[in-house]
């Protein structure tokens, strides 16, 4: 039996393709192996890249030569972000078979049959193949790409308790420091069929949580005349018996639908937890990155939120810092308006300048130790947001579905509330992908122990 190991880096988005490029190889008849079992040689090594940031490439390029080295007589597939944006410097990587991009993902079957048919007959040395089915040129920052393409979808989740459901891929939106536009192409919306067809495959395989992802989830149906809209998928899954949690994976503020937040809190289903990226807390550096809101705006977005799912309603966010052009005063800003906001976790970034960006060209680039000391005092602020937050949720019952993951001091098994907080629950192993109610009892690291 061929075996077969993946590596998916970057956002889920990319972790979605990797599940469905994993169920095209099972159905090829691979055997999937544990990469944790790097003795273990395997025929086919995968790699889903990202390239949201110079450290991404560079992680991406160790992760190719480490499969490399490791298992020497596989072919060494390498796709996403960072094969769209440099495919040629991973081509001149000994020992990559093949290179292929984001619109391809659609096309790993014709890759598969076109890898059983070159098979040579030593395995001492694999050869790189050419790309015969690409059909776009590597990718070029001057111009907008083509739409995106979906892959057949998944059917479920393997041995996991919550599923991904890509709804909708590529952004047009062409923030200044942003590379993605670039590499997965234009904003492209999925048939509502497609979705909702993949969403009862997911119920019938016993996945109770679905995440709604994508890139610019917010923008779901503006290339098709805004006849549906992101709370249309959300009211269509609802229905499906067996699904019994209903999230967002990201969600831009600018492109935020007006009613959204009314329709899902109609949907019981739906979790009250929203990851917001704001990128930064000051309007003169938001201008700069072409955010198309205000803090204003985004503060109103968020009041709204909280009016209508309550104050328990779990508010996470993007944060970036060291962007060209931010001074003293635009970095307190962001401090203050953070701050303000009261997120219940932040994700700090530092900028880092993507080649072929307009914000790469931008003066007064922020020195590499000024943006460090930004991003440390950044993410002491988030964590001491994030554990008031936490604070405030002891004494209170939440429901918790319960993963088959055991972590903190005593080993209990793990899961999440509604509104986004990881939560230890002393239960057997029958509780597994099992809704509990639980009492929220104390802090413990970075989770709550049940009481």
């Amino acid at each position: 039996m061929r075996t077969a190991k993946l590596i998916t880096m970057g956002c889920k988005a990319n972790q979605y393709d990797t599940q469905s490029m994993r169920e095209t190889l099972q159905r090829n008849g691979y055997l999937l192996v544990d990469e944790k079992m790097s003795e273990q040689q395997t025929d086919l090594y995968l790699i889903n890249t990202c390239t949201v940031t110079n450290v991404a490439d560079q992680k991406a390029r160790q992760a190719i030569r480490k499969a490399i080295r490791r298992h020497p007589n596989a072919k060494v597939l390498v796709t996403g972000c960072y094969a769209e944006s440099d495919r040629e410097a991973i081509e001149k990587i000994p020992g990559v078979t093949f290179v292929f991009g984001n619109r391809e993902k659609a096309d790993f079957q014709d890759y598969l049959d076109i890898l059983h048919a070159e098979t040579p007959a030593s395995t001492e040395e694999v050869p790189y193949i050419p790309n015969p089915l690409l059909s776009i040129e590597p990718v070029q920052h001057d111009v907008i790409r083509e739409h995106a393409r979906f892959s057949k979808g998944v059917s479920d989740a393997g041995k996991r308790t919550r599923a991904l459901i890509k709804v909708q891929d590529g952004c047009s939106a062409f923030c200044t420091y942003c590379i993605i536009p670039y590499v997965r192409g234009r904003m492209t919306s999925r048939p509502l069929n497609d979705i909702t067809e993949e969403a009862h495959r997911i119920a019938d395989s016993g996945i109770k949580e679905v995440v709604i992802t994508g890139v610019h989830l917010g923008a779901y149906g503006m290339d098709t005349g805004r006849d549906k809209d992101i709370a249309d998928i959300l009211e269509h899954i609802h229905d499906i018996e067996g699904i019994e949690r209903i999230r967002f994976s990201s969600i831009e503020p600018m492109y935020f639908p007006d009613t959204l937040g009314e329709r899902m809190a109609a949907l019981p289903k739906c979790m009250p937890h929203f990851h917001l990226p704001l990128q930064a807390g000051s309007d003169d550096v938001l201008r700069q990155m072409r955010r198309r809101y205000t803090t204003a705006e985004f503060a109103h977005l968020v009041e709204n939120l909280r009016r209508v799912f309550g104050d328990d309603v779990g508010i996470t966010t993007d944060i970036m810092v060291g962007f060209p052009g931010e001074t003293d005063a635009h970095f307190e800003e962001s401090c203050q308006f953070v701050e303000e906001i009261g997120f219940s976790q932040l994700h700090v970034f530092r900028y880092s300048p993507r080649k072929g960006t307009p914000a790469a060209t931008y003066p007064n680039q922020v020195s590499p130790h000024v943006s460090a000391a930004r991003s440390q005092t950044m993410i002491a602020l988030g964590e001491r947001l994030n554990t008031a937050f936490r604070e405030r949720m002891l004494g209170k019952q939440k429901a918790v579905l319960i993963e088959a993951s055991r972590e903190g001091e005593n080993n209990h098994l793990a899961g999440f509330t509604d509104n986004y907080l990881r939560v230890l629950v002393d239960v057997p192993e029958s509780a597994i992908n099992q809704i509990q109610r639980v009492t929220l009892g104390a802090l413990e690291g970075d989770c709550i122990a049940a009481a």
